[in-house]
């Protein structure tokens, strides 16, 4: 059989080029150096710690003299932590959900700066009351373009049809307790803890719904 009668095969839609076990590796050494910083704050017993990711720990300045004196701090080591803030700081934050923050930072400069992240929202529309409606307990909608595709046959095609986000608000209150006076989320102690408002709907415990534009909200 030549090359022009090969029977034609079309690329499956997605390919899965780094094992499985890579990843799941990475996450696990980054919990285990984690923990490390944790222990010496004393953040599994006491509420140290506002937001963490999987490399980065967001605590008080108090707590930086702890690591640095535990050996824990460097510019240049690996394995070890650095401030990203230098001699200025996070003076305000708002931790919604895993990659969903709002900070304000004053700079060692005296100068104030936003920095924002929200997992799913296009950079130029994502506003600060976004935020805020999402921290109050209401969801966010916004309308987006459908994302550009790549085929075999067709080459890369850009749709002319938006879709709807709907980040949902209740994601940490999945996890957590409702905030105390002192703004703590404490862990529910059981399910039997979990008073939310009835509206809510438990799917997929996903915090964002994807609704097409001919769809009803």
């Amino acid at each position: 059989m030549n090359e022009e009668e090969k029977e034609f095969v079309p690329p499956k839609d997605y390919t899965r080029l780094t094992p499985t076990q890579l990843g799941a590796f990475i996450l696990s050494h980054s919990k285990k150096i984690m923990n490390n910083f944790i222990h010496v704050i004393d953040g599994f017993y006491k509420p140290e710690i506002y937001y963490t990711d999987t490399d980065s720990l967001y605590i008080s300045s108090s707590n930086w003299d702890k690591l640095n004196e535990a050996g824990l701090v460097s510019e240049n080591e690996y394995s070890k932590g650095k401030n990203d803030y230098g001699d200025g700081g996070i003076i305000f934050g708002l931790y919604l959900a895993p990659k969903v923050k709002y900070n304000i930072i004053l700079t060692s400069d005296g100068v104030l700066k936003e920095k924002k992240t929200f997992k799913g929202y296009s950079n130029y529309k994502i506003k600060v009351e976004d935020y805020i409606q999402l921290a109050s307990g209401h969801d966010v909608t916004n309308e987006f373009k459908k994302p550009w595709v790549k085929s075999f046959t067709d080459g890369i095609v850009i749709p002319n049809e938006k879709q709807k986000k709907v980040f949902r608000s209740y994601l940490n209150l999945v996890k957590r307790k409702a905030p105390n006076s002192e703004g703590i989320m404490y862990p529910y102690n059981n399910k039997d803890e979990m008073c939310l408002d009835e509206n809510y709907e438990f799917d997929d415990f996903d915090y964002l719904t994807i609704q097409e534009e001919n769809e009803e909200c």
